[in-house]
């Protein structure tokens, strides 16, 4: 975990869920323009890791730490190609 990463985790750990607006307010600073764009990515990403848990469109709290999205490896398949 980075250590911007690990900034946005602790700030929705002590909230309990946060917005995305609240986070960008939180680290806007640290972005010359667009921060709105690069916090939304790394959160994307932060989701994808299963880091965090997107509750609903802008909304997130602390995710179960398991990567999500990952399909069962069919027991019929002999060779990957």
């Amino acid at each position: 975990m980075t250590p911007d990463q690990r900034k946005i985790y602790n700030f929705i750990y002590a909230k309990g869920t946060a917005t995305k607006a609240e986070i960008v307010a939180l680290r806007s600073g640290q972005y010359y323009r667009n921060a709105d764009k690069y916090i939304g990515d790394r959160l994307s990403r932060m989701v994808n890791a299963g880091m965090i848990e997107r509750v609903k469109p802008g909304v997130f709290r602390i995710g179960s730490g398991k990567k999500s999205g990952s399909d069962p490896v069919n027991e019929n398949q002999t060779k990957l190609f």
